[in-house]
């Protein structure tokens, strides 16, 4: 397995990166091209690919601050889901981080959510009691609640309000387009 970073939208993978993106995510889950290349310039943001044999595996984008990551979007080829591959991709990551890795998920409504969660407590990571909103991505939609989760541990009250500051102010950062 390969890791490539992409940096830009001229890179040779950003298209596929694109399409994977588009299919996985819902439209107000979603950075547009110009928040895209916004997140780019921030040197905190960072987007991997991975491949085999010329296969895309997936991806994750991030956003790595002081004491922990967050992964921003994490989806895995269609053709592969199912075979292990999330799993997989996940745990090489969380190998790679030495600090806590943060990431969020729809609130438990039905079986798809029930099994989301199921996945990632198997991928070692624990769900955090905070009330928390995702800031929307474009004017048109509002912010929307997700759970928290976090490797290791749960987080402090005080490490969710850092992270909660870094999303909006950071991450999020001129996001509304």
């Amino acid at each position: 397995m390969r890791q490539h970073y992409i940096n830009s939208s001229d890179h040779p993978l950003y298209e596929t990166f694109q399409n994977l993106y588009h299919t996985s995510f819902p439209l107000f889950e979603q950075r547009s091209k110009a928040q895209q290349k916004e997140a780019f310039q921030n040197d905190k943001y960072k987007l991997l690919a991975f491949t085999e044999n010329e296969t895309f595996l997936g991806f994750i984008s991030y956003w790595s601050f002081g004491t922990y990551c967050y992964i921003e979007h994490f989806a895995v080829n269609t053709d592969l889901r199912g075979k292990g591959y999330g799993s997989h991709l996940l745990g090489t990551f969380i190998q790679s981080i030495d600090k806590i890795v943060l990431l969020e998920i729809d609130p438990i409504t039905d079986d798809v959510s029930e099994a989301r969660l199921r996945f990632y407590k198997r991928c070692g990571f624990y769900e955090n009691p905070y009330p928390h909103k995702h800031p929307a991505y474009r004017h048109e939609f509002r912010p929307h609640p997700l759970i928290v989760l976090t490797t290791k541990r749960e987080i402090s009250e005080e490490e969710y309000l850092t992270f909660n500051h870094d999303l909006n102010t950071t991450v999020m950062k001129k996001a509304v387009g």
